[in-house]
């Protein structure tokens, strides 16, 4: 911010000025699940472990 602050001094103006801002809408972001079905729930029993059977010793 020195440079602006020292070109206004100089040439006797705001930062309005010299520089211009403009604002934009943001786009939408793509997500790591874009594809994936809406409600996690129902993949839920894929992802969880099965239990282990224990069998006793023959």
């Amino acid at each position: 911010m020195r440079v602006p602050s020292a070109l206004c001094d100089i040439l006797s103006c705001t930062p309005a000025d010299l520089l211009a801002t403009t604002a934009e809408n943001a786009g939408v972001r793509r997500t790591a699940t874009d594809g994936l079905p809406a409600s996690p729930a129902d993949n839920v029993a894929k992802l969880r472990p099965r239990p282990a059977r224990i069998l006793p010793d023959a």
